[in-house]
């Protein structure tokens, strides 16, 4: 079974780095970041050194506090955090579609 999963040599930078570089541009400190999410600022910290994943539930108001796409923003994450899921939601679809069958 050959999957292609993402990359991380692909032309665009890590999340957490893209994550960090869109606070810096809207000169926002990490601890506006983390009152945003009700986090502490160290949590922030660890996301954006890559040190710790956060949960795909603060997804949504990080995307509001940073101005970015929340959609866009998941699917990053997922790609990078989760790649099997990932591959599983967006990757390309099979000649035919599985048939559900109820059980019996």
């Amino acid at each position: 079974m050959n999957v292609d999963y993402p990359s991380r040599t692909s032309c665009k930078p890590p999340l957490h780095t893209q994550l960090r570089r869109r606070r810096q541009e809207l000169s926002l400190l990490q601890a506006d970041v983390a009152a945003a999410l009700n986090v502490s600022d160290g949590a922030v910290t660890l996301w954006e050194s890559g040190r710790r994943r956060m949960e795909l539930s603060k997804i949504p108001r990080l995307a509001e506090a940073l101005q970015l796409d929340a959609r866009e923003l998941c699917i990053q994450a997922l790609a990078e955090f989760y790649p099997g899921f990932h591959a599983t939601l967006f990757g390309p679809r099979a000649e035919a579609p599985a048939s559900i069958i109820p059980a019996a």
